[in-house]
């Protein structure tokens, strides 16, 4: 049988096990924790959003990417095939929306286009639908043509030097 004094012994061996891994989780965490924030977000030209139709989803790049003072190259505008009916979700990662951000909307009435402008962390995501209240009285329903999103991001320039880039992602629609 156990003395009093080995079994204190082993109740402080295993209070002393139980707090040497607790330590070594908190450690773990804040290092785990300190990478994550210090990790640099990826290059503009490698942020892609996420533009979902029902049950069709594409991954979209930039369309533009604006370095100050440089012309920009533009790419090809995806499309995503639309019905009036439905909506279009834009799905944009935290690098984009954890600062300020905008949406422009385009329609085939000019009257019935929008600028959305959001704050850090006010948005994720992005609902437009396809078809937009008529702007006058019997006219007709405007269709969404166009969708843009535009952030500023920092990148590394040619020089290796980070800069700031006006990031633009667009996708047109094709109505069927």
């Amino acid at each position: 049988m156990a003395t009093r004094k080995e079994a204190k012994r082993k109740s402080l061996l295993q209070v002393l096990t139980l707090l040497v891994i607790a330590a070594v989780v908190v450690a773990v965490v804040v290092l785990a924790q300190s990478w994550l924030r210090n990790q640099p977000d990826p290059e503009p030209e490698d942020t892609a959003i996420e533009v979902s139709v029902g049950e069709q989803t594409k991954e979209v790049y930039p369309y533009m990417i604006a370095e100050p003072g440089v012309e920009p190259a533009e790419n090809e505008v995806p499309t995503i095939e639309v019905a009036d009916e439905d909506n279009v979700l834009i799905s944009l990662p935290e690098h984009v929306y954890d600062h300020d951000w905008t949406a422009v909307i385009i329609y085939d009435e000019p009257g019935a286009n929008d600028q959305i402008l959001h704050g850090p962390y006010e948005a994720e995501e992005i609902t437009v639908p396809v078809t937009a209240e008529p702007v006058e009285e019997d006219g007709e329903t405007p269709r969404l043509m166009v969708v843009e999103i535009q952030s500023v991001m920092i990148g590394t320039n040619d020089a290796g030097e980070q800069t700031p880039y006006t990031t633009v992602w667009s996708v047109a629609t094709q109505h069927a």
